[in-house]
């Protein structure tokens, strides 16, 4: 039981409503990063009141959490922002669920999965239990002391209850009487009482929720102490010949896979057009290599790690020469897919899920290289750890390196070259692209073919864009207020592009007699 009970609730609920105040009809923008912060320091306070210090690995989470949660205010691309959220949201769980002990960089996979659904289930389940305790009386002498107290947060409470049971019979009670009806309309504006309740409902769902995540912060059920990442966490089952067998089947079929197809893996076009194949079947066909060789390899491996007997010393060397030489070959295939994504770049361009893929590919990469120094060194219980910085980084490099902007440079030196300059295309990118593409624009060494592209891409933008002064506050985006600020600078410049068409049938432009549209209506940055 909590000393000060009543500030979890309230500080929860004011949370909540909070929440209804940053997001309700509008979208994201530094309203995430003002809530995270809010709800990171009210957890805190609650420590703070409750007399609990945070471990200090606490405080890196933190830190990290805020960090990703600044990114939905910084960047437009839609997928970095939401990993950013996810990885917050994600970190807030982390935070609740080690803040105490800190315990977060010595987990192993099963810890961090066991650490996540605590913190759910404690966010499901202790508003209820702490509402359902009864504490102990105080003495007599002291009832009167806190009865004043007690009273102000009862009738708080009834008022919470109260208010949803009030407004459906107010809502009955208008269609049994016109009269009452009117008056009830104009006084409360009860055409919105439905959009009230539903409100309402989800305050007091989110504000039950961060009662038990903060109790499950700030007052655990349990201590934990800090675990063993070397520690098996189940008793090994399989053989080592079992696993010897298993493991030399999987490596013989990989080296097979890398010897018959190394033409065709590193030899270029022309190899390509002998298989019968499209660029972009060889790509995706890559790519789906990536995804299941890799993932069901780094499966495989800590599968075997965790269930496989290796009590001598020829066991172990055995399995560290058979996993090590599993994961030489998964490198091989990544360079592979890496080559195919690189032709496939090379003949249509850049794209969102291309560049996705450029990134994921490096830090799949570096994972892989890292396990093997994990296992070298005996070190195999931090591969979570290891997992979750890679994880980290892979949302880190995507919010820092803008996505969008990439593709543009790309793209505009594909056509500087000769390539054809998907206009539309640039024109559905995010705000991330706008500085990119005005750089080009004014850029004196950009063709004048190139420039008119980007001439009307920006001129189409213009057209699709509003002015993001006229949103809420709480939808601020740098990147979009940066990209509407060079707009309007390169205004005169941009007009000279004319456009045709309107709001209601579209924007386009005429190129060698072909209409170019600017891109689906209801655009949208």
């Amino acid at each position: 039981m909590p000393k000060h009970k009543n500030w979890f609730w309230l500080a929860a609920f004011a949370a909540a409503c909070f929440f209804d105040f940053l997001f309700w009809k509008k979208n994201l923008g530094i309203s995430f990063l003002i809530w995270i912060a809010a709800l990171i320091i009210i957890g805190y306070l609650l420590a703070w009141r409750e007399g609990k210090k945070p471990a200090a690995a606490s405080i890196i989470i933190t830190l990290l959490t805020l960090g990703f949660a600044f990114v939905p205010a910084w960047r437009s691309e839609p997928f970095t922002r939401f990993f950013s959220v996810m990885l917050t949201l994600g970190g807030l769980l982390l935070l609740s669920a080690t803040f105490l002990n800190g315990n977060w960089p010595f987990y192993k996979m099963v810890d961090y999965f066991k650490a996540l659904f605590s913190a759910i289930g404690g966010g499901l389940s202790r508003a209820i239990l702490l509402g359902a305790k009864n504490p102990t009386p105080p003495p007599l002498d002291e009832t009167q002391k806190k009865s004043g107290g007690k009273k102000v947060w009862a009738v708080l409470r009834g008022l919470l209850i109260a208010l949803p049971i009030v407004a459906i019979l107010a809502l009955l009670l208008t269609k049994a009487d016109p009269v009452f009806g009117d008056w009830l309309t104009k006084v409360f504006n009860l055409e919105k009482l439905p959009e009230y309740l539903f409100r309402a409902f989800y305050i007091l769902a989110i504000g039950g929720i961060l009662v038990g995540i903060y109790l499950h912060a700030v007052l655990p059920n349990k201590t934990e102490e800090r675990p063993d990442p070397n520690q098996a966490w189940m008793k090994p089952f399989l053989g080592w010949t079992e696993t010897a067998v298993i493991l030399a089947a999987v490596d013989l079929l990989f080296m097979a896979f890398v010897f018959i197809q190394m033409r065709y893996l590193f030899g270029g076009t022309a190899n390509i057009n002998e298989t019968g194949f499209t660029y972009s079947d060889y790509a995706r066909r890559g790519f789906g290599e990536l995804v299941a060789v890799a993932v069901l390899s780094l499966g495989l491996y800590l599968v075997l790690h965790t269930v496989s007997k290796r009590e001598s010393k020829s066991s172990q060397i055995g399995f560290s020469a058979l996993t090590i030489l599993l994961m030489a070959n998964v490198l091989v295939i990544l360079a592979s897919s890496m080559q195919r994504l690189l032709l496939y770049e090379d003949a249509y361009g850049f794209s969102q899920l291309r560049t996705y893929t450029h990134v994921f590919i490096y830090w799949l990469a570096a994972l892989i290289v890292v396990t093997v120094f994990l296992e070298l060194f005996r070190r195999r219980g931090h591969f979570a750890l290891v997992l979750l910085v890679m994880t980290l980084g892979f949302g880190a490099t995507l919010a820092v390196m803008n996505v969008n902007g990439f593709i543009t440079n790309k793209n505009v030196a594909r056509a500087i070259s000769g390539e054809e300059l998907d206009v539309p295309y640039l024109v559905e990118l995010s705000s991330d692209a706008v500085p990119t593409i005005i750089e080009k624009f004014n850029d004196a060494a950009t063709p004048k073919a190139v420039k008119s592209d980007l001439g009307y891409a920006l001129a189409c933008r213009t057209a699709l864009m509003d002015d993001p002064a006229t949103l809420p506050w709480q939808m601020f985006n740098i990147s979009t207020n940066q990209a509407w600020n060079l707009l309007q600078a390169n205004k005169s410049a941009i007009a000279k592009y004319k456009l045709l068409g309107d709001d209601d049938r579209g924007w386009y432009y005429v190129k060698d007699g072909e209409d170019i549209y600017c891109g689906p209506f209801g655009f949208m940055d």
